[in-house]
Parts: structure tokens; C-alpha cells; sequence
């Protein structure tokens, strides 16, 4: 029987996706009666390392070896240790861990006397590259989960093993010595509703509001032009959270004019003169703030994209929050096309009832003709908003998703 677990962030706080999975999933084992640890790095400092709250969180210098041994007695003390992610490795003179942790981590991967779960949550081949001890973290593995059983690292996992096919790792019984299961990222949608889901009338169906950072497949460029081809000319507000200065945004600020607001206090900006206007750009937030903020508006975007060998059905944890925050989601019509329903198989944008607008690149104007009719009838609006969140939570939340995740890994795992 599983009461204890360990869950490893050998990334350390990065304050995005990976962040926002081990904070969840050690919600559920709490909350579900399993006494779980969530450990980080402190080897390297992330920009976003406040975006979430984090109090939950044992940071530890892998570099160090006093602290590298406890470590390993936590796991070993544990019945099974999760790994969610690993340390970063200098690629095209990055700057990645320091050797001594890479070193340690490896030293820890080989101690561990205890079952390891190997979480995968990069998409594609350039961001899996850039992990460090990769194979190591395989190789050590009793179970992996990834987003997709058809994505760059199955096509990994499958070159190293020298399987005769990536079939061989979809069965409900895997031969492989390391079977791989997907997996969705798991969203407690009820807190967050309880928190920031407003009345209908302290929205403003005028204001719209994409969240992201600044990488392409995010669909800032598509929020640039949705915005300037049409929002605008209905006289409406866009806000743009998550822009940080990293070296793409010198080719974010090519796409279009906009109000570059880089700024701490989003609140303290006047934006009144914004209607019908050059969209606003806010810089990296905290989740809660934003999620504040979103909360008041009328509509929430997450356009992201990856063609279709990375998703199988998962959303991610940004679509989650447009949702449970009480705003009409706006979509990607492509991800809408390409994930499905988790227990239908059904595209998303083909299910019923999902209260979502979906955003299609090459013909905008239906998502704008329906945003018209919402913005100006409050019942129709959220009509939608609760269908929206009722048809998400069912798709993804954390009871569903951890649940299934550690049915999965029980036959793995031996007393």
C-alpha cells in the first residue's frame, strides 16, 4: 500500500507548468490521505519562482552533498518517489545547473532504493534536450507518464530501449520493462471558482484578456491579430499578461503597436482610454493577482498550439484558470481539433455544451460574431460560462486525473 510519497522537482521552481503540476499533485495525496513531500532545487534561480505559492515546497542544494544525502533518505524513507522534472543542462550556451548538481542528482537517481515515477511534461525534442541525465532518469524509471504516447519523448524513450514500437508501450499492460501511460495536468477547479467566480455583473464583457509568456506557440500573434482586425473595432479592451522580457520579445514587438506596461502594479494603470484601442502588455504576474483580475473580465484567451503528435488530450493549466475564474474561455480552434475528451475520444471542439468560444487562424469572424451576441445578453453569458466550467472539470480535474494517474502506477509499485 502507497502512504508515502516523495515528489522531486530536480528543476526546482520554475513557476510554470511543472510548478503548478507538483503543487496539485501533492494537494491530491494530502488531500486523499497519503503523506506526500514535495522537494526542489535550489541550484537555479527562475524569474517566475513567485508565481505560485510555494510554502508547500523543500528547497535543497543538490550541489551540496549533506543535503543530496537527505535527499536520498527521504526517498528511501518514502514508498515511491515522483520526479516531475530534472536539472537543465548548458545547451547553445545556456546557462544550466551546475555540474555539482547534475553530478549529485545522478548520485540520487542511483541510490534510490524505492519505486521512481518518471513525469515528463516538455512537449517537444528542443525542450527535452535540454534536461540533464535524461537517460538516466529512464533508466531508473518503474513508470513514466507523458502528454502524448506519440510525442519526441516516447520517440526517445523507444530509441534508447530499442522497442520494436511505440505500440508496444500503449497497451493497459505494458511488456516494456518501462511503460509509459499519458496523462493530463490535474486542476483543483472548485478553490479557485470559490475564490474569484464573480457575479455576471462585475464582469466587463468589453475587456478580454490573454495570459501566456513570451513563446510563439502561446498564440500572441494571433492575439495581436484578432485584436487589431477586430476587437478593436468593437470597441473593446485587450490586456496581454505574461510578456516577460526574454529574448523573444524582440520579436514580439515587431507584430504590432501596443501599451508596453512592464510594470509591478498592473492595477495602478489607468487603462480607461484603452476601449477600442492599442492592446495593453503586462509582464510576468503572480497567479493569484492575475487570476483577480481575470476574473473581472468578459472573456479569457489561451491560444497555444503543437501540432498533433503532442497532444492526445490534455489542456493546459492556463485553460484551466480562464475557466474556473468565470469568464467565457476563448480557445484555439486547432487545439480544440487536435485534443480529445478523456473519456468520449471525441474532439473537444466537436463536444457538446463546452461553453467556448473557439478562435479559428484563418477565419476569425464567427468568434467574433458569437462574442457580440454574449457581450451584450448577461444570461446567455453565463449560461455559458457555467457550461464552460462544468464540461472542463469533468474533462480535467484533479480527482479525475490523479486518481487515474496513481491507479496506474499501484501495479508498479510492490509493497
Amino acid at each position: 500500500m502507497i502512504k508515502d510519497v516523495v515528489i522531486m522537482m530536480a528543476r526546482g521552481i520554475e513557476g510554470c507548468g511543472v510548478t503548478k503540476f507538483s503543487l496539485e499533485q501533492n494537494k491530491w495525496f494530502n488531500k486523499n490521505g497519503i503523506r506526500s513531500t514535495l522537494i526542489a532545487s535550489s541550484d537555479k534561480k527562475w524569474s517566475r519562482k513567485t508565481a505560485h505559492d510555494c510554502e508547500d515546497i523543500q528547497s535543497f542544494l543538490f550541489a551540496n552533498d549533506q543535503e543530496a544525502d537527505a535527499i536520498i533518505k527521504k526517498c528511501n524513507e518514502a514508498d515511491v518517489v515522483i520526479i516531475t522534472s530534472l536539472p537543465s543542462r548548458q545547451y547553445h550556451n545556456s546557462k544550466g545547473h551546475p555540474i555539482g548538481c547534475i553530478d549529485n542528482f545522478k548520485r540520487i537517481l542511483s541510490s534510490i532504493k524505492k519505486p521512481i515515477v518518471l513525469v515528463q511534461l516538455d512537449h517537444a525534442s528542443l525542450s527535452i534536450n535540454r534536461n540533464a541525465a535524461l537517460d538516466e532518469s529512464i533508466n531508473a524509471s518503474t513508470i513514466m507518464f507523458s502528454l502524448s504516447r506519440s510525442n519526441d519523448f516516447c520517440e526517445h524513450v523507444h530509441a534508447l530501449e530499442g522497442t520494436v514500437g511505440l505500440s508496444s508501450f500503449f497497451d493497459d499492460e505494458p511488456v516494456n520493462p518501462t511503460p509509459i501511460f499519458a496523462y493530463q495536468v490535474g486542476y483543483d477547479f472548485e478553490p479557485t471558482k470559490k475564490q474569484y467566480w464573480k457575479d455576471i455583473k462585475e464582469q466587463d464583457p468589453k475587456h478580454h484578456k490573454w495570459i501566456g509568456r513570451t513563446t510563439s506557440w502561446k498564440g500572441y500573434k494571433q492575439m495581436f491579430k484578432f485584436h487589431n482586425n477586430f476587437l478593436q473595432g468593437n470597441q473593446c479592451l485587450t490586456t496581454f499578461e505574461g510578456i516577460e522580457k526574454s529574448p523573444a520579445y524582440v520579436d514580439f514587438k515587431l507584430l504590432s503597436d501596443f501599451h508596453p506596461h512592464i510594470v509591478d502594479d498592473i492595477d495602478a494603470v489607468d487603462m480607461s482610454n484603452g476601449y477600442g484601442g492599442l492592446a495593453y502588455v503586462f509582464g510576468p504576474y503572480n497567479n493569484n493577482q492575475m487570476l483577480e483580475r481575470m476574473s473581472r473580465c468578459g472573456f479569457g484567451y489561451q491560444l497555444s498550439i503543437l501540432d498533433q503528435k503532442y497532444i492526445e488530450n490534455a489542456i493546459e493549466y492556463t485553460h484551466c484558470e480562464i475557466v474556473a475564474t468565470g469568464v467565457i474561455p476563448v480557445f484555439r480552434a486547432a487545439w480544440g481539433q487536435r485534443a480529445k475528451h478523456r473519456t468520449t475520444g471525441i474532439p473537444l471542439i466537436e463536444s457538446v455544451n463546452t461553453g467556448t468560444v473557439w478562435l479559428d487562424d484563418n477565419n476569425m469572424q464567427p468568434a467574433l460574431d458569437l462574442i457580440k451576441k454574449l457581450e451584450k445578453d448577461d444570461v446567455m453569458r453565463d449560461e455559458y460560462r457555467n457550461m464552460a466550467y462544468e464540461f472542463y472539470k469533468y474533462h480535467q480535474d484533479s480527482e479525475y486525473i490523479y486518481s487515474d494517474m496513481f491507479e496506474k502506477m499501484k501495479p508498479y509499485i510492490k509493497d
